[in-house]
């Protein structure tokens, strides 16, 4: 399976900031990807965050991308509006080959900063979810984490023992919070549970990129520095089973 990560900064508009997804996702259609994942609230960061929140009409869009070429999306996160609320859901979208949704997953775990130079707190716009992100596209099942979900290893955990040989995680890590957690836990979760960590995150001044797809041992097999751009790479499947049987590590999971 081919996967491609778009790493792109969001620093405009919500319009502005689509019309730059359309321009790298037909940028990285270019290399006959399987798969494309976009970065967290890709449409939401910039000059005009509050307006950044979309409804489900709104990514027919890129429904329609995806039906048009023939290629599964890992839709980043968007804003989700709810009813009847002034809050949103942080949720990706995975969308197949034929233009279908075919799971939705609102993140789980609220970014909080009480440092005295930086103070933030999720809650206060978005709603969490409730269950984990797994779907399955061309017969693989994958798992979805967002950015935050990164610290929390039991839910990876999780998505692996509910089959998921591939997890992506859009991401909006930023240098002064979360720099050091995303070189070394990248890794770590792909590591522990034997998967292909393919880690998609936001670039620009107080963001760390560094966009890498990281194999199940471990190794980085691409990275962007912190430039937009766009990495591919080809997951063997099949060496990662084998790889499972030789070190079954899974097997003896206790909880």
């Amino acid at each position: 399976m081919k996967v491609s990560l778009i790493q792109m900064n969001s620093n405009g508009n919500k319009k502005s900031n689509e019309k730059k997804t359309m321009q790298l996702l037909n940028q990285s259609i270019l290399t006959n990807p399987d798969v494309i994942c976009l970065s967290e609230l890709f449409l939401s960061w910039g000059t005009d965050f509050e307006n950044g929140s979309v409804t489900k009409d709104e990514i027919k869009i890129y429904q329609n991308f995806a039906k048009e070429n023939k290629v599964n999306l890992i839709l980043g996160t968007v804003a989700l509006k709810q009813e009847n609320s002034n809050k949103t859901t942080n949720t990706c979208f995975v969308i197949d080959r034929n233009g279908n949704i075919v799971s939705q997953y609102d993140k789980i775990y609220m970014y909080k900063v009480n440092k005295e130079s930086f103070q933030f707190d999720e809650l206060e716009d978005t709603v969490p979810g409730k269950d984990i992100g797994i779907s399955t596209i061309d017969g693989v099942k994958i798992g979805i984490g967002i950015c935050f979900d990164l610290r929390f290893p039991e839910y990876f955990r999780k998505l692996v023992m509910a089959g998921a040989q591939i997890i992506f995680l859009p991401a909006h890590f930023r240098k002064d919070t979360g720099e050091k957690a995303w070189n070394i836990l990248i890794p770590a979760r792909a590591i522990e549970n034997q998967v292909y960590f393919c880690a998609c995150n936001q670039t620009g001044k107080s963001l760390c990129g560094k966009t890498k797809i990281v194999d199940y041992e471990g190794n980085t097999l691409e990275l962007i520095e912190e430039e937009e751009g766009i990495i591919s790479a080809n997951l063997n499947l099949e060496a990662q089973a084998q790889f499972r049987k030789e070190l079954p590590v899974l097997e003896q999971v206790k909880y």
